[in-house]
């Protein structure tokens, strides 16, 4: 692996900026994470959620869900909250570094960067065709002066020996995370007989539409037409 892959540096970071959940690090406290369960298209609170869940992760691209929000297992999941190890020879902990440092040297080699690795965000994976992450980190860029270290993302897929970096960029800000458009997800593969559910919409929008209605009828979702 390449030298730079294994480059690092300590300097401070702002205090308001978490860190990686401490069950990534390998904290005892990971044997007190819940369970996560299945859910059915039967289950109204499963439906709930799974429509919070694609708010959320349509906003952010992916990078940031509120992992304590869900008791239901979705098509993405933390990487640092995860009861189980995703590779039998490799812990949580090591293939987000790993993960994490190839992302940096690839991105300096394609762009002539000088970023250096300094601690973790939030990491989040899909299990793929390979295994495909949403990485948020600190790096220093030591080619400014003096060196800065600011928050990056980067959104990888890696298998066996290939690997490849769909986004590598600046964390957003919270402004230009609010005015990303979501779009309802798609509908469910099948119809039930069981009438929509409603619940408030979730996210900025609530402070320009107070109390307007998020319908899901199990074959897709949207504003309620009466309102």
């Amino acid at each position: 692996m390449a030298d730079s892959l294994l480059m690092e540096v300590n300097y401070r970071r702002p205090e308001k900026i978490p860190k990686l959940d401490e069950d990534c690090e390998g904290s005892e406290s990971s044997s007190k994470q819940r369970v996560v369960k299945w859910g059915t298209a039967e289950d109204d609170e499963y439906l709930r959620q799974y429509l919070l869940f694609h708010y959320q992760f349509q906003k952010t691209q992916g990078f940031s869900i509120k992992w304590e929000q869900f008791d239901y297992n979705f098509r993405s999941r933390s990487m640092g909250k995860s009861p189980n190890e995703i590779s039998e020879r490799k812990s949580n902990a090591v293939l987000i570094r790993e993960m994490t440092l190839t992302a940096i040297d690839k991105h300096n080699e394609a762009h002539g960067t000088k970023l250096v690795f300094v601690e973790h965000v939030e990491a989040n994976y899909q299990l793929t065709s390979g295994l495909t992450c949403w990485l948020t980190f600190w790096a220093t860029d030591m080619a400014s002066s003096p060196p800065q270290s600011k928050i990056y993302q980067a959104h990888v897929w890696r298998r066996g020996q290939n690997f490849h970096t769909f986004i590598f960029r600046l964390k957003p800000t919270d402004e230009e995370i609010e005015a990303v458009e979501v779009q309802p997800p798609s509908p469910m593969l099948y119809e039930l007989d069981k009438p929509p559910i409603v619940f408030s919409r979730p996210g900025p929008e609530d402070e320009a539409l107070p109390g307007v209605p998020f319908v899901f009828n199990r074959t897709g979702a949207g504003l309620d037409p009466d309102w």
